[in-house]
């Protein structure tokens, strides 16, 4: 009698060795560090990982319609000290300086949209231009010195209140936002049509597709959710950092290519294991006391090993 073969599709088997990966990590830290896996690092790292994976989020919406988005991580950098500083300076109420900071991100998004999808520039180029402008904004407005929240604690009750176990609500609203846009990306036809416009513009255009309306999205999406990562890490530090978010863009389209995201594909609960991934690798050498030189090395190391696990070797 002939066996049968077990039928695992590229994507699945791919996925099966990131996490894999993934495992094989959390076994030599852990052995390497009795306090690794300590539930008080565990939230550690899944606090660490909530910037990071709203930006993955950002680059992947970018990824799948063709483009990427070089300015999240000034976005982030800019929105945090848009609301400490209407905050602490302007005397404005937490909940109503937040919005103007979200705000921020999204007309900075939708400017970088619509360059992209209108003027037909670049998105290296528009976003590049975007982020030395809200890095220079950024310094200016600060004089390049942290803009301290110590006396606010409505401000602090996002990235340090505790909910349940040690658990800030940044944590669940990340997953919250992972679930909304799941649910976009399946159940809406905008949705639908970032996977067509990144894997066929030219069947996306005849079928009537509207090319213009689902880039614009994509970024308006990534500003929106850059601004949020970069209010929530100010939350949890208590500050606003005009030097914050330098790699966000680097590690978030990293975290999305591990995800196995490119054009007309994405997958964002791998997308959320590559951001958790990155991390964890970061978290890991610190508790390992490896030295910080070394760590640029070998977390870089292990992002290339772990994004040629995600390469498509087909020619």
């Amino acid at each position: 009698m002939e066996k049968k073969k077990l039928d695992i599709s590229r994507d699945t088997r791919q996925n099966l060795i990131i996490i894999g990966v993934l495992l094989l990590a959390i076994i030599i830290f852990s052995t390497l560090s009795k306090y690794f896996l300590k539930w008080d690092n565990i939230v550690a790292i899944l606090v660490a990982a909530v910037p990071l994976g709203l930006v993955a989020i950002s680059e992947s919406n970018c990824l799948m319609v063709g483009g990427f988005d070089m300015s999240v991580g000034y976005v982030a950098c800019f929105s945090g000290i848009i609301w400490t500083t209407l905050i602490s300076v302007n005397h404005w109420s937490t909940y109503p300086a937040l919005l103007i900071a979200l705000l921020f991100g999204l007309a900075s998004g939708t400017l970088a949209g619509a360059s992209v999808a209108l003027l037909n520039m670049p998105p290296w180029m528009t976003t590049f231009a975007l982020m030395n402008i809200w890095q220079g904004c950024s310094l200016i407005v600060t004089s390049g010195e942290a803009v301290r929240m110590t006396k606010f604690k409505d401000f602090k009750w996002l990235g340090q209140a505790d909910l349940v176990a040690k658990i800030p609500p940044m944590v669940i609203l990340l997953i919250l936002i992972y679930v909304i846009m799941y649910c976009v990306h399946k159940y809406t036809k905008l949705g639908r049509d970032l996977f067509v416009v990144g894997g066929n513009p030219e069947a996306a255009k005849n079928a009537g597709i509207n090319i213009v309306r689902a880039k614009m999205f994509a970024f308006m999406v990534s500003g929106f959710l850059a601004a949020l990562a970069g209010a929530l890490f100010a939350s949890r530090s208590g500050s606003g950092q005009p030097k914050v978010g330098t790699m966000y863009a680097m590690q978030g389209i990293a975290a999305a290519t591990i995800g196995g995201t490119k054009a007309g594909k994405t997958n964002l609960a791998m997308t959320f294991v590559g951001a958790v991934f990155i991390m964890l690798v970061q978290n890991g050498l610190n508790m390992i006391q490896v030295p910080a030189f070394y760590q640029y090395i070998t977390t870089g190391v292990i992002l290339v090993l772990a994004i040629l696990l995600q390469t498509d070797k087909r020619k």
